[in-house]
C-alpha cells in the first residue's frame, strides 16, 4: 500500500524548499527516484530534489514528523535498500566543488561526482582517492570506505576525511571532525550513511599528476596459468601498486575496442604511483612481458585524470547484480575454484580479484569497513541484466559463486560492495569487527534510536533489532 503524506505537511515542505518535491503521480517523480542501477526500483512516498543543506533539513524533519524512514541518493550506483514508502533525498543537484591548493584539500557538496572534482584537483597537480570510475558520487563512496587504484598506497578514501557538515536524525545541521562531534566523525567514515546525511565533505588530496597503469588482455583459455602467475607476482608488490586480475565476458558493443568485442578474456590490470613511473612500471611488468603476446596492451604513463581507463566501467545506466567475498589468498585450491567459475558458461560480465594489503590493512584508529580481516584479495562478480531471464540467470550464478568460494573466504565483507539483496543484516555485520559493531550500535542508539536512516547498509539500533 502506497504511503501518502498529508496535504498540509507536503505543501509546507514545498513552500520551504529551494528545490522540488515529487509524490507518486507527479510529473518528475519517476526521473527523481531512478537510480543508475536500473534494478534498484524504488517507490518512495516522496522524493526531495535538494539544492542545498536547508532542503535536506526540511526533508529529514518532515520524515521524522511523519514517522517515515529516510534514504539518500546522489547517482544511485550503490542502492542497498530501496526507499519504499519513505522519503528519498536526491542530492544530485548539489554539485559544488572547491579545491584549496595550499592545504591540499577539497570540499564537495553531497551530489558531486568524482568527475566533477578530478579536473579541478588536477589543475593544481592534485588527485583524490577515487574508485574504479569517476561517475560515482564522492560522498556515498567515501562513507562506505571507498578504495580504488590508489588504495594500497593511501588507504580508504574515508581515512582522508577532515570534516563534514551533517544533517542528523534530530533534524539539526552539525559540523563533525576529530575535535567536534567526534563520535559521529568516527561512525560516518565507514558507517555507510547510518548516522546522518552529509551535505558537504572535506578531505585530503595528494600530489599526483601521472600514474603508470593499464591492462594486458589474454584469451580466457590461458586463465589457469595467468592466475598462477598473478598469485606469485602480486605477493611481493610494493604498496605503490594496486592491482587486480579479472575475467571478462566482453559484449559486442561498438564503443569497445574491436579486438575485445564479443570475446571472453582474462586481464591483468594495475596502477603504479611512485618514482620513475615508466622505468619502474616496465620493471613491474617484466614477468607479464615474458608471459606471452597479449590480445591487447594498454599500459603506459597516463595523467591521473585518465584513471577510469584502467577499470573501463560502463558510464550509461544499466541493470546489474553483483556479489563480493573476501578471499584469504590465491592458493592452488582457491585458484582452481576461480578458474572453474570463470570458464563455466557464465552470464557475468566481470569476475575480478583485487589485491588488498598495504595501507588498506594496516590497523587504523578509524573504523575499518572490511572487518580488519587478514584477507589478501576481494572477489567481485557483476552481471548485467537486460531482461528478466538474464536477471534470473545472473542471480543464480552469483549464488553459485558464493557457495563455491565459501571454503576460501575470510567470513568478513566490504561495505561498499553490498548492493540490493546482497546487503543482508548478516553480511552488513560481517563488514565490522565485533568491537566496532558494538560501538556502531551504541552510536546508533544515541544518534538515531528510531532508525530514521534505514534505507542503507543498515546498522539497526538495539530497540529495532530486538523488535
Amino acid at each position: 500500500m502506497q504511503t501518502i503524506i498529508n496535504g498540509p505537511a507536503l505543501e509546507e515542505l514545498r513552500a520551504n524548499l529551494k528545490g522540488d518535491a515529487f509524490a507518486p503521480g507527479d510529473e518528475g517523480y519517476d526521473e527523481a527516484r531512478a537510480a543508475w542501477n536500473l534494478n534498484a526500483h524504488q517507490s518512495p512516498a516522496l522524493v526531495v530534489m535538494a539544492e542545498g543543506a536547508s532542503d535536506v533539513l526540511e526533508a529529514v524533519r518532515l520524515a521524522r514528523n511523519e514517522g517515515l524512514g529516510v534514504g539518500v541518493m546522489a547517482t544511485g550506483h550503490g542502492v542497498a535498500a530501496p526507499a519504499d514508502g519513505g522519503v528519498l533525498v536526491n542530492t544530485s543537484r548539489m554539485k559544488g566543488v572547491h579545491v584549496d591548493p595550499e592545504t591540499q584539500t577539497a570540499r564537495v557538496e553531497a551530489g558531486a561526482k568524482w568527475a566533477d572534482l578530478v579536473p579541478e584537483a588536477a589543475a593544481h597537480g592534485l588527485a583524490g582517492l577515487q574508485g574504479s570510475t569517476s561517475q560515482v558520487g564522492v560522498v556515498g563512496y567515501t562513507m562506505g570506505g571507498g578504495f580504488g587504484w590508489l588504495g594500497r598506497k593511501y588507504g580508504f578514501a574515508a581515512d582522508s576525511v577532515k570534516e563534514a557538515d551533517v544533517v542528523t536524525a534530530d533534524g539539526e545541521l552539525v559540523k563533525i571532525s576529530a575535535h567536534e562531534n567526534a563520535d559521529l566523525f568516527w561512525g560516518l567514515k565507514g558507517g555507510g550513511g547510518n548516522f546522518g546525511i552529509v551535505t558537504s565533505l572535506e578531505f585530503a588530496l595528494y600530489p599526483i599528476t601521472h600514474i603508470f597503469g593499464g591492462n594486458l588482455f589474454y584469451p580466457a583459455e590461458r586463465a589457469e596459468e595467468a592466475l598462477d602467475l598473478y598469485a606469485r607476482w602480486s605477493e611481493n608488490l610494493p604498496d605503490e601498486v594496486t592491482s587486480a586480475i579479472a575475467f571478462l565476458n566482453v559484449p559486442p558493443m561498438p564503443d569497445i575496442p574491436e579486438p575485445l568485442q564479443g570475446k571472453s578474456v582474462i586481464t591483468m590490470r594495475f596502477c603504479y604511483t611512485g618514482d620513475d613511473l615508466e622505468a619502474k612500471g616496465e620493471e613491474l611488468l617484466a614477468p607479464w612481458r615474458e608471459f606471452g603476446e597479449p590480445i591487447m596492451d594498454t599500459f603506459g604513463v597516463m595523467p591521473s585524470t585518465m584513471m577510469d581507463m584502467i577499470s573501463m566501467d560502463p558510464v550509461d545506466p544499466l541493470g546489474a547484480y553483483g556479489h563480493s567475498e573476501m578471499l584469504h589468498d590465491l592458493s592452488a585450491e582457491t585458484r582452481e575454484t576461480i578458474v572453474k567459475l570463470a570458464i563455466a558458461d557464465s552470464p557475468l560480465i566481470l569476475l575480478e580479484m583485487r589485491h588488498l594489503g598495504g595501507a588498506l590493512s594496516r590497523p587504523p584508529g578509524d573504523l575499518n569497513p572490511m572487518g580488519r580481516s587478514d584477507a589478501r584479495y576481494i572477489l567481485n562478480g557483476i552481471g548485467a541484466t537486460f531482461s528478466p531471464e538474464m536477471a534470473q540467470a545472473v542471480q543464480a550464478f552469483l549464488a553459485y559463486v558464493a557457495e563455491s568460494v565459501k571454503p576460501h573466504t575470510s567470513g568478513t565483507q566490504y561495505v561498499n560492495f553490498m548492493d540490493l539483496d546482497g546487503a543482508t543484516p548478516e553480511r552488513v555485520k560481517a563488514a565490522y569487527t565485533s568491537e566496532d559493531w558494538d560501538r556502531l550500535v551504541d552510536l546508533k542508539d544515541r544518534r538515531d534510536p528510531d532508525n530514521l536512516f534505514r534505507f542503507n547498509r543498515n546498522i539497526p539500533p538495539t530497540a529495532v533489532a530486538a523488535g
